[in-house]
This record gives C-alpha cells, sequence and structure tokens, in this order.
C-alpha cells in the first residue's frame, strides 16, 4: 500500500508540474515598461538645472563608443557623435555643480561642474608601473527648459575650464576672535559633553539640550572622542573682560556661539569641526537649545546681525 501512495504522488506531480510551471509564468508582475522620468524645470531655484548637468556631465565622461544613447537623453545631437574608447574608462566620483547662473529667467542656466575622476594611465605607460590618476576637473554646460516649465536640455556639449576662483567674503561672522576653551567655564562643560554624545555617542543627547528641542545623535559615531578646542561668543553677548569666559546663565538668556573642536577617528587621526549653535539658560545651568544651520553674520550694509536657521526642528 504504502509503495502505492508513493508511485500515484509522483505521478501526480509529474502531471501537475507544467501546470503549475505556467501558472508561475503568468503570474509574475510585467516588467515596468513605464519611460524614465525626466528631470523638469524648477524657475524658482537652481536645483533642476544644478542636478541634471550633474548627471549629464557624469555621463559625457563615462561615455565611450556606443554610449550615443545614454548621453541623448541629455543631448538631442548626442546620436550623430564620434565617441571613441569603451565606455567607463573613466570613473566618476564625487560630482557636484559649483555654480549655476541663471541667463534667462526660468528658462536658461550656464552652470559649472565640478568632478572628481579616476582617469586610466597613459597609453603605452603600463609597462613604467604607471597608475591611473584622480584628478578634479571643471566642465560649463548650458541647459535650456522650454516656456511651460517642461524637461530641461542641453544645448550643447560640455566645456572644460579652469576651476572657478574662490570670491572674496562681503559677510563678517557676528562673533568675537576665538578664544581658548576653558574646562571650568559651565557653558564649555555643557558643549564639550554635548559634542561628545553628538559625535561619538558618549553619554545621552538628551541630557544637554533644551525642552522642545529635537535633535538626533550621528549614527554610525563616525569619532572616537571629540574636544572643544575654542569658542567666539556672538558679538553682543561678549563679556566685559574679555577673556572668552561666559559663566553660568542668570536667567533665560540665549547665547549663540561659534564653537571649534578636534573629533578624532577610530585610526586616532583628529579633524577640525565648527560648528554654531544657540544656548539657553535654565535652573542655572547651560543647554544646547539649536544646532544653527549657520554661524551669524553682519553684512556691511545691514547694522544687525543676520538670523540663521537652526536644525534643531528636525530629526
Amino acid at each position: 500500500m504504502g509503495t502505492n501512495v508513493v508511485r500515484r504522488l509522483a505521478w501526480a506531480l509529474l502531471i501537475c508540474g507544467p501546470v503549475l510551471g505556467g501558472w508561475a509564468l503568468v503570474s509574475q508582475p510585467a516588467a515596468d515598461t513605464r519611460p524614465a522620468p525626466v528631470v523638469q524645470s524648477s524657475s524658482s531655484g537652481t536645483t533642476g538645472p544644478g542636478g541634471f548637468a550633474e548627471m549629464y556631465v557624469a555621463a559625457f565622461l563615462r561615455s565611450g563608443d556606443g554610449s550615443q544613447e545614454e548621453l541623448a537623453a541629455f543631448y538631442a545631437r548626442a546620436a550623430d557623435l564620434e565617441l571613441e574608447g569603451r565606455p567607463d574608462a573613466v570613473q566618476v566620483g564625487q560630482i557636484a555643480a559649483v555654480r549655476v547662473e541663471e541667463i534667462e529667467p526660468g528658462r536658461y542656466w550656464s552652470v559649472t561642474v565640478g568632478a572628481r575622476v579616476l582617469e586610466p594611465a597613459r597609453k603605452g605607460a603600463a609597462d613604467s608601473g604607471e597608475q591611473p590618476v584622480i584628478r578634479m576637473r571643471f566642465f560649463r554646460v548650458p541647459i535650456e527648459a522650454d516656456r511651460d516649465g517642461g524637461p530641461l536640455a542641453a544645448l550643447a556639449l560640455p566645456s572644460e575650464v579652469a576651476a572657478p576662483g574662490g570670491g572674496t567674503p562681503k559677510a563678517e561672522l557676528a562673533y568675537g576672535a576665538p578664544l581658548p576653551a576653558q574646562s571650568s567655564d559651565p557653558a564649555v562643560g555643557t558643549v564639550s559633553e554635548f559634542f561628545a554624545a553628538y559625535l561619538s555617542g558618549s553619554g545621552e543627547l538628551g541630557r544637554y539640550i533644551s525642552p522642545g528641542t529635537r535633535l538626533t545623535p550621528v549614527r554610525p559615531s563616525p569619532y572616537q572622542s571629540v574636544t572643544v578646542t575654542q569658542v567666539s561668543v556672538e558679538t553682543a553677548f561678549q563679556d566685559a573682560d574679555g577673556d572668552g569666559r561666559i559663566g553660568a546663565p542668570a536667567g533665560r538668556e540665549q547665547l549663540r556661539l561659534v564653537v571649534g573642536v578636534k573629533a578624532a577617528r577610530p585610526d586616532g587621526i583628529a579633524r577640525p569641526l565648527s560648528y554654531a549653535l544657540t544656548l539657553s539658560g535654565r535652573d542655572g545651568r547651560w543647554e544646547v537649545a539649536a544646532l544653527d544651520a549657520t554661524p551669524q553674520i553682519v553684512l556691511p550694509d545691514l547694522p544687525a546681525a543676520v538670523a540663521s536657521p537652526s536644525l534643531s526642528p528636525a530629526r
């Protein structure tokens, strides 16, 4: 009887196998045949043209024989190009739009893109042991949008240009000179414990921030230890002695600082970092009320400091 049961089960599986296979084939979800999304223009900002130019330059640098179709997604006349070499011979690392100039509002932009690339060794240099090199290169591209704010398009191939020069700052930070951090200062103590929890995961962050302030530690923790090295106090709050000591708060006053720290990586190498903070007094001690997005500044034509947004409401 057992032999008959096994035999019948085997025959049943043999007969049902093709049926089950066909059902599995037809029940698979259909392939996504939707066209790739196109980048829309943004007349209210530079994110659209800048991002489009970054993708265009990256595709251009990676291009080679047979890459015309990929480039045509950005530059319509790419189908007529004669491209040499194998695709992806040049590896693109970091890439970013470093300057976006609006030539015609909402319609036409000149975008300069910086790209860090890994270039192959020179032809015939393999025998000498020459290795691929990393270079920083810059390209300028003209980007257009149609009148209805539709898809963006490149009007020409990228032009390689020299690195753009750094601008001369017009504004000044609204803080005094950086002074060495004094470990005995209550404000420095709060800031030190805050950054230890924020950057290295040492301690509970909530102990050092004001009620209602929402901040999340950097995860995973990139540093093993953090040391506060210097503090700049907003000019309006500087002490009379000018020694950089802040002291304990008298009430619920707020204090804005620029704090320099040294953060040590797991390999022991320390890196300098800078943060803009707003401290708030409560019960005779300082708490971090906000991690400011930018330091306060004073513009030449404005008498008061320009307020900066804070990062405290966001996680």
